[in-house]
């Protein structure tokens, strides 16, 4: 199975909630292409929907700062931030997806919750 089959197979184990499985198969991904920017998204996606918390929010910001225009992993770590109460942060955040996609619907939607930015 090539890295894009395994890659859906993670994906579909983790919108399945089968978080450990999904995790375990984004591991082996990045041991042998420690860039897979995807692996890294899904595995922290996984790892919020497991509790860890802080695993997942380092794993977004070093998406932010590897690939600061892949805007889906800004907007989980957005709403990764919100959902931590983490609001300083979750503003800060939701600004450059602005300046970057003024019409985010994800973050528009988020916005009730933020107030003014």
């Amino acid at each position: 199975m090539d890295d894009e089959a395994r890659l859906q197979q993670a994906d579909k184990l983790c919108y399945d909630g089968d978080y450990d499985a999904a995790i375990a198969v984004y591991d082996d991904l990045l041991a042998g292409n420690p860039g897979q920017y995807l692996a890294r998204f899904g595995r922290a996606k996984a790892w919020l929907f497991t509790g860890l918390f802080d695993e997942a929010i380092a794993e977004f910001e070093q998406l932010r700062a590897d690939h600061p225009d892949f805007l889906k992993g800004r907007v989980e770590l957005f709403k990764s931030y919100l959902m931590l109460s983490m609001v300083d942060e979750a503003k800060d955040e939701a600004r450059a997806i602005l300046k970057a996609d003024p019409g985010n619907e994800e973050v528009h939607k988020q916005l009730m919750y933020l107030g003014d930015l």
